[in-house]
């Protein structure tokens, strides 16, 4: 499977099943069998090869499944010439990840050039400032554990196991239960720029805990599944804490 297009209805394609002769143009399927590229309607390839997820993702484009639009100039490449327009997905598809690599570099070098001046003060540090400054008459104000052990102020008492998992650049995410029972998504160390490393589908950063919350954990642990991001490490935190560079 290389690719999953769609043109406008009113601009449709034949689809090229032999004896098909119907025009299609949502869920364009773009296959290469033995060397030849056929451009199939989602029925038909679901025919031919037995479902409609015998082949997989699309390696190129239309990932999500609902299609690619093309430009009618794309449209007309994939009558004439398809074997052109994969090649040019191919080429949008290297120059995506190149940024993507170049952002999180350039966000890299930011957290480090931050990591030698002065570092921001976390909110772990300001959960503490503040407990040592409030007056506990009934009894001293507990400490939270040390951040060897649980460094998340915030996490849930009682669930304490997280996973841990990694992006292809090296960078630590750890999955961790909110005490409200939410589930976040922390990364480790923290970075300046860490708010920025996440697509929003994933969720949305919260700056005083220093982690992303997460609406559905599952969908997301999928998302960075398809990005590259390791498989989730789980366990107590002192099991799976990532060894230090």
């Amino acid at each position: 499977m290389l690719a999953i297009v769609a043109v406008p209805q009113t601009n449709r394609v034949l689809c090229q099943q032999p004896g098909c002769q119907h025009s299609v143009y949502a869920a364009i399927h773009v296959v290469d069998e033995g060397g030849q590229l056929l451009a199939l309607g989602s029925s038909c390839f679901a025919k031919r090869y037995g479902s409609a997820k015998a082949l997989g993702q699309p390696l190129h484009a239309g990932a999500s499944g609902s299609g690619r639009p093309l430009s009618d100039e794309e449209r007309q490449l994939l009558i004439d010439n398809t074997a052109e327009l994969i090649e040019r997905f191919k080429v949008e598809a290297e120059r995506a990840r190149a940024e993507a690599a170049a952002k999180l570099q350039a966000l890299r070098a930011r957290a480090a050039a931050q990591h030698q001046g002065q570092p921001k003060m976390t909110f772990l540090e300001r959960m503490e400032k503040l407990s040592q400054s409030r007056e506990q008459p009934s009894q001293p104000a507990e400490r939270p554990l040390a951040a060897s052990n649980r460094p998340w102020a915030w996490q849930h008492p009682r669930n304490t196991s997280v996973a841990v998992l990694t992006d292809p650049q090296g960078q630590h995410w750890v999955r961790v239960q909110h005490f409200d029972g939410s589930q976040k998504l922390a990364p480790w160390p923290v970075f300046d720029g860490w708010d920025e490393a996440l697509p929003p589908s994933c969720g949305h950063p919260d700056e005083d805990l220093q982690a992303y919350s997460v609406p559905n954990i599952v969908a997301t642990l999928t998302k960075l599944g398809s990005m590259g991001f390791s498989a989730p490490k789980v366990g107590n935190w002192s099991e799976v804490r990532p060894k230090s560079p």
